[in-house]
């Protein structure tokens, strides 16, 4: 314990630490009295880079086929985390929760809707910074949709260009023959591999503008909440042809478990129907050939290391600008994705493959180059950056702060992790028809209940072994060998929906 508090920079992380501790109410009332707002410690920046659907697949997480060496960079500058999951494997709840610090099980966040038109009063992250006098910047994806951004940041988000000509217009295609053969919705095939400079593409052209940006925010007297959102490795993958030509295409493999698992539930299957929205996959229930399976991982890959050399170039700006010594940098993933894994493709399930994401935090005076096997949640990050940079952290946040862990990564403030996904059987803004999975991960077990929302009824449930079958391959929620682990498991979902279920 003494280490921990020898690692609290300013009054408030230790007054939360404390708090998640349970210490007596009166206690905690004389730190709050205490602890009048203090301006941020050594006025802290935060450089906040959201990856789409960037799952934990980088070679500082062990995964060697594939090439990473920024992000691996950042993590040895600080704490990787290896058991972060997020709170719904889709673009905009996931990125909602983080952004609002709110499970998406509450305000029908699950449904997808903009925060905008879900949470009008809700007081995001970004606005928390903006009003405790941090300059806010965002490029690029960071909310999902464009009403959020245009709310949220106002007159300081950047996410347009000039093209040339009709350059980079439908969903990011460079190549005439891409053009050729877009549908309507701007669809065209599911890879491109054009022998362009970086910034041909979108994620190039963040990294330019988040190098400017660097640039002129070094003469600040303002401390700053700056996010630079990258697309890539999200669908299509389009990526110059320098990073395709990284990865051999006889050396890549398909995925080990291409079968959905045993006994799974009907509610946790789907047609990848993202993917085959593209010209260039079969439609329906069609099966992928190899060959076909192996082009896709490869653009994932291409994609993966196309974005990541963004990264490194915007680490090098901070640097050169005098800006490293004095900035919490954030890198999240805002879900993981399937190529191939249950013969699904894409996101969308409660699975282990879904839910687990990469996310690294290297925070001046914390630790570095190590990782942590504490549980984080997506719902942590708000409170976790409200904390380090010395700003209160508000009390309608469902996360917690995980700046214990970043002082001592063997500490943890949470044993478990939720996630849920709805599988809907009708219009996904209709709640009557809503069949929410609620999963919880942990150290041992993912159990699964799948459950009306309008009724309340039971329909489904899965249990995975997580020490006998960490790839999720079979469910034995009917195997009385774990009849014994059920009711504690059941009695964190029946936890969670009695307090985060609106």
């Amino acid at each position: 314990m003494n280490n921990i508090i020898k690692g609290m920079k300013n009054i408030n992380q230790l007054k939360n630490l404390l708090r998640q501790m349970l210490i007596p109410a009166g206690l905690s009332l004389i730190l709050f009295a205490c602890s009048e707002k203090q301006p941020a410690p050594e006025n802290l920046n935060v450089l906040f880079i959201s990856v789409d659907d960037l799952r934990p697949e980088l070679s500082c997480y062990g995964n060697n086929h594939v090439i990473s060496p920024n992000i691996d960079r950042l993590a040895q500058k600080g704490v990787l985390f290896e058991r972060a999951y997020c709170q719904q494997a889709i673009c905009m709840a996931s990125r909602a929760s983080i952004f609002t610090g709110i499970y998406p099980s509450s305000n029908n966040i699950y449904s997808c809707l903009s925060v905008k038109s879900l949470m009008p009063e809700a007081v995001t992250i970004n606005k928390h910074f903006a009003s405790a006098g941090y300059d806010v910047y965002g490029i690029g994806k960071l909310y999902h949709h464009g009403e959020d951004h245009r709310e949220q940041f106002v007159d300081t988000w950047s996410n347009n260009r000039t093209w040339e000509g009709d350059q980079n217009q439908g969903r990011g295609y460079v190549a005439a023959e891409s053009h050729a053969h877009l549908t309507d919705e701007g669809r065209g095939p599911a890879w491109e591999n054009a022998d362009v400079p970086d910034n041909a593409y979108s994620d190039g052209f963040y990294a330019d503008r988040a190098i400017e940006m660097l640039g002129e925010l070094k003469n600040s007297k303002k401390p700053f909440f700056f996010g630079v959102g990258f697309h890539k490795p999200h669908l299509p993958f389009n990526a110059p042809k320098k990073y395709w030509d990284l990865y051999d295409p006889d050396g890549i493999t398909t995925a080990e478990n291409p079968y959905y698992p045993e006994n799974g539930s009907e509610y946790g299957w789907h047609n990848s129907s993202e993917l085959r929205n593209y010209t260039n996959i079969p439609k329906g229930d069609e099966p992928f050939p190899i060959d076909l399976q192996k082009m896709l991982i490869h653009g994932y890959r291409a994609c993966v290391s196309y974005m990541d050399a963004q990264v490194g170039r915007i680490l090098d700006a901070l640097e050169a600008n005098g800006l490293s010594e004095n900035t919490v940098v954030i890198l999240w993933g805002d879900h993981g994705w399937k190529l191939g894994e249950h013969g699904m493709w894409i996101k969308h399930t409660n699975f282990e493959i879904d839910t687990r994401v990469p996310m690294i935090i290297a925070a001046p005076g914390m630790k570095q180059k190590v990782k942590s096997s504490s549980f984080a949640e997506f719902v942590d990050i708000f409170p976790t950056l409200a904390d380090l940079c010395g700003l209160e952290i508000p009390q309608q946040l469902h996360g917690r702060s995980l700046v214990p862990v970043l002082a001592n990564p063997e500490e943890s403030v949470r044993d478990h992790a939720f996630s849920i996904w709805p599988s809907y059987r009708g219009n996904r803004t209709n709640k009557e028809k809503a069949i929410l999975g609620y999963s919880v991960r942990t150290d041992y077990y993912r159990y699964t209940e799948w459950i009306n929302v309008h009724s309340g009824e039971l329909l489904d449930r899965e249990l995975y072994d997580h020490l006998n079958d960490p790839a999720e391959n079979k469910n034995v929620i009917s195997n009385e060998r774990y009849a014994e682990q059920l009711p504690a498991l059941e009695a964190l979902i029946q936890n969670y929906r009695d307090n985060y279920q609106n």
